[in-house]
C-alpha cells in the first residue's frame, strides 16, 4: 500500500491486519468496465454528473487550506469547499496522512476527459480526489479495514451529503463528491456546523472515536441507505 497510515490509529491497528486483496501494482492503466460515459469521451454537458453547474475556470472557486497539513486544494467556493476540505482533513487524521510530494490532491479541474461519469464532478468543483494514482479508477482492496471504517464514519458524520467513490461502479477509492443538489439545505446545515466546530475546542477533525458503537451503527445505516 502506498499511502501512510494515520498517525492516530496506525500503531494500534496495524498488528494482525491485512489489506483486502490489493490489486494495485503501478497505479496506472488498471481499469474496470466503465460507466455510460465511455473512455476517451470528453464531458460536454453544462452540469456535472451530480447536477452542479460546470465552472468556467477559476471564477466560482476558492483555495482551501487542509488543516493539519501544509497543503491546499481548490474547490467550489462556499459550503461545498467547506465540507470537502473537512473531508480531506479527516482523511489526513484518520485514514492516511496527506503530505506534499507524495501524490496529487485534486479538487476543481477543467480537464474534460473522464473515464467514469462521477469524475465530471471535478468540473463543477464538487469533487475531491486524494492520491488518485495510489487509488485509481477500477482498483479496489487498497485500504485496510480500519481505514474503510474511518471513511464510513466521515460520511455518516456529514449526514450523507458526500458520497465515496469506493461505492461507485467502477470504484475509485480516492474520490469523494457532493451527493446533494445545488441549494441543498442539508449541505448548508452541515457546512455551518463545521464552521462552528472550527471555533470550538474539542470539536471537529481529530476528536472522533470511530470505535464508538453509536457511530459505527450510524455509518452502517448510511452505507445501507446509499447502496439501496
Amino acid at each position: 500500500m502506498n499511502a501512510k497510515f494515520s498517525r492516530r490509529t496506525a500503531l494500534k491497528r496495524f498488528t494482525g491486519l491485512v489489506a483486502g486483496s490489493a490489486l494495485l501494482t503501478t497505479g496506472e492503466g488498471i481499469l474496470a468496465p466503465l460507466t455510460a460515459q465511455a473512455a476517451g469521451n470528453s464531458w460536454n454537458k453544462s452540469r456535472s454528473a451530480n447536477g452542479w453547474d460546470v465552472l468556467p475556470g477559476s471564477p466560482g472557486t476558492a483555495t482551501y487550506d487542509i488543516p493539519g497539513t501544509n497543503l491546499q486544494v481548490t474547490l467550489r467556493e462556499g459550503d461545498v469547499g467547506t465540507v470537502l476540505s473537512y473531508v480531506a482533513q479527516r482523511f489526513h487524521y484518520d485514514v492516511a496522512e496527506l503530505e506534499a510530494g507524495r501524490g496529487q490532491i485534486i479538487g476543481y479541474s477543467d480537464a474534460l476527459h473522464v473515464k467514469a461519469d462521477f469524475e465530471s464532478n471535478h468540473l463543477s468543483g464538487t469533487a475531491l480526489a486524494l492520491y488518485p494514482e495510489s487509488y485509481p479508477l477500477g482498483v479496489t482492496g487498497n485500504l485496510f479495514p480500519y481505514q474503510v471504517t474511518a471513511i464510513r464514519d466521515i460520511l455518516a458524520e456529514l449526514q450523507g451529503v458526500i458520497k465515496w467513490g469506493g461505492d461507485m461502479e467502477p470504484a475509485k477509492e480516492s474520490t469523494f463528491f457532493v451527493d446533494v443538489p445545488p441549494g441543498s439545505a442539508k449541505l448548508a446545515q452541515v457546512a455551518e456546523t463545521l464552521r462552528q466546530w472550527r471555533l470550538t475546542p474539542g470539536k471537529g477533525a481529530g476528536t472522533q472515536n470511530i470505535e464508538d458503537p453509536k457511530r459505527i451503527t450510524a455509518a452502517k445505516k448510511l452505507a445501507s441507505k446509499q447502496a439501496a
